[in-house]
């Protein structure tokens, strides 16, 4: 499970803390680009004045670039892009641009493309970045706030759930831990460094599995150094 750090040339062991918090976090966090999106195209809308055109409500650069990243963004909080999956989706996109390229050479299939694309004219004024921000900076607080009141702490001795607004704990035994780590989405990897780790306590049938957590090999590294460390002062104390 874990390895043992070697002791230092002085005798004494390396100083760890004497717990670890960890987050669990629901998966609206991975909104978080379409949160930033809405904030500065506010901003940038807000102090772009009003559009020239009447028939306009909205800068259409703006608008579809938005509605890029809000589809990019949903499709990351919606499904797990396992490693098969993301490479099968990148070798898909490269058959299809290849298929199309090769289709051009006969149907000038890009430049029929490029004509569609050329219509998409998404308009969104000031007040619908704005809204879209502000609501999304409000769910995120209310997340944020959340996780002050259900999380994990991990000592040399148990695991303790701390979790309800009234303060209740559960509490899983570390003697016979058994840690695993799983990254399970890599675009959710890529967004928020994060990942899911399973303990198996040896007293107890059910794991104690935290999903969504951020810095997940950072939160990994700590746990192992805690337990490598607690192991030998036990076997020193004998």
């Amino acid at each position: 499970m874990t390895e043992t750090p070697s002791t230092p040339p002085s005798g004494e062991l390396p100083e760890v803390p004497s717990s670890i918090i960890i987050r669990p976090w629901p998966k609206v966090v991975f909104l978080y680009p379409t949160f930033l999106c809405a904030t500065i195209f506010w901003l940038v809308s807000a102090l772009g004045g009003q559009p020239e055109d009447p028939g306009q409500i909205g800068n259409p650069g703006l608008g579809n670039a938005f509605m890029v990243v809000l589809f990019l963004n949903l499709l990351v909080f919606s499904f797990d892009f396992s490693r098969i999956k993301s490479i099968t989706l990148l070798v898909l996109i490269v058959m299809v641009t290849f298929l199309i390229l090769w289709a051009d050479t006969k149907w000038e299939v890009t430049g029929f493309l490029s004509t569609q694309i050329d219509k998409i004219n998404a308009q969104m004024n000031t007040w619908f970045y704005g809204l879209m921000s502000v609501f999304l900076a409000f769910v995120l607080l209310l997340v944020l706030i959340n996780t002050r009141f259900n999380y994990y702490e991990i000592n040399h001795r148990e695991i303790l759930h701390h979790h309800g607004y009234l303060g209740d704990v559960t509490r899983h035994p570390t003697d016979g831990l058994l840690m695993n780590k799983e990254i399970y989405d890599l675009l959710e990897y890529v967004l928020l460094r994060s990942g899911r780790l399973i303990f198996l306590p040896a007293t107890s049938k059910e794991a104690v599995v935290i999903d969504n957590v951020i810095n997940v090999n950072r939160a990994e590294d700590r746990i192992k150094d805690l337990l490598s460390v607690v192991a030998v002062r036990m076997r020193q104390g004998r």
